[in-house]
């Protein structure tokens, strides 16, 4: 499988909500990093966890790839995502508000399998865009963020 072709299935998947899918091509100390939510999930454990959690959220997730890029083991996303907020996130309720916005993705693959995902896109236009004022969310994200490094330490 070429490093397009694995990043494909895997987006598919998650596009899909199997979160088990998509796990299946990722290396078991696979870094998933959030820049929007300045978070990251490390292995898959804690992947799993990162996706039940922001699928349960937004059931209708989706991804649409408008341009990407295969160079040596990196692969470069350009393009959409959407998602309806159902469910609660960070301790911020669902407000059955929708989300439109661009994003930059960079996968690394080692092995036929995802090392690496950095996830770029604008947290405050997603967050205004669902009817939550930015400071809100900023805040219960940065709450969010402390409980998680809590249970690690």
């Amino acid at each position: 499988m070429t490093p397009k072709e694995v990043v494909r299935a895997h987006s598919t998947a998650k596009t899909s909500g199997d979160v088990p899918g998509c796990l299946e091509r990722c290396h078991e100390d696979v870094v998933f990093e959030t820049v929007a939510f300045q978070s990251a999930s490390h292995g898959k454990r804690e992947a799993q966890q990162q996706f039940t959690a922001f699928l349960g959220a937004f059931p209708d997730y989706a991804v649409q790839m408008d341009e990407f890029v295969e160079i040596d083991d990196l692969v470069m996303a350009v393009g959409t995502i959407t998602g309806t907020m159902r469910g609660p996130l960070a301790g911020i309720e669902p407000t059955g508000a929708a989300f439109e916005l661009p994003y930059v993705c960079l996968w690394y693959v080692r092995d036929e399998l995802i090392a690496t995902e950095r996830f770029f896109y604008d947290f405050n236009q997603m967050w205004e865009q669902l009817g939550v004022p930015t400071d809100d969310a900023a805040a219960r994200f940065a709450a969010w963020r402390d409980r998680a490094n809590a249970t690690v330490s």
